[in-house]
Order: structure tokens, then C-alpha cells, then sequence
């Protein structure tokens, strides 16, 4: 997979240090979140899913 992005950014809840590093490939996208005191989460999706998403993120944005 290759990387489309790196954020780094302080957690607004618990304010630790945070990474979001977004990879994708032909037919997925892979979204890995982590903080430096916790654990890593990433997930993989089919890019249907991640427009979902993408839409979504947007709509809460605007909302906000």
C-alpha cells in the first residue's frame, strides 16, 4: 500500500500526542489511528466504504 498522508495532532479529549496515517491501493483504503500512550488501530476497507466515511467526516465538519 502506498501512504497518501501523515497528521499529527493532540487528542482533544486527553491531549497525548496522535497520528493518523491514511494508505491506500488499487481497491482499499487503510486508516491507522494511534496514541502515544495507547495502542494502534488500523483498519482496511473497500473504497465504497471509505467514500462512506469521507462523507460522513465531511457532514460532522460542517456541522460542527
Amino acid at each position: 500500500m502506498k501512504e497518501a498522508a501523515t497528521i499529527t495532532f493532540k487528542d482533544a479529549e486527553s491531549s497525548d500526542e496522535a497520528v493518523a496515517i491514511v494508505r491506500y491501493d488499487e481497491d482499499r483504503v487503510a486508516i491507522c489511528l494511534s496514541l502515544k500512550s495507547d495502542g494502534d488501530v488500523e483498519v482496511v476497507m473497500r473504497k465504497e466504504d471509505a467514500g462512506k466515511l469521507a462523507e460522513a467526516l465531511k457532514r460532522a465538519i460542517a456541522l460542527a
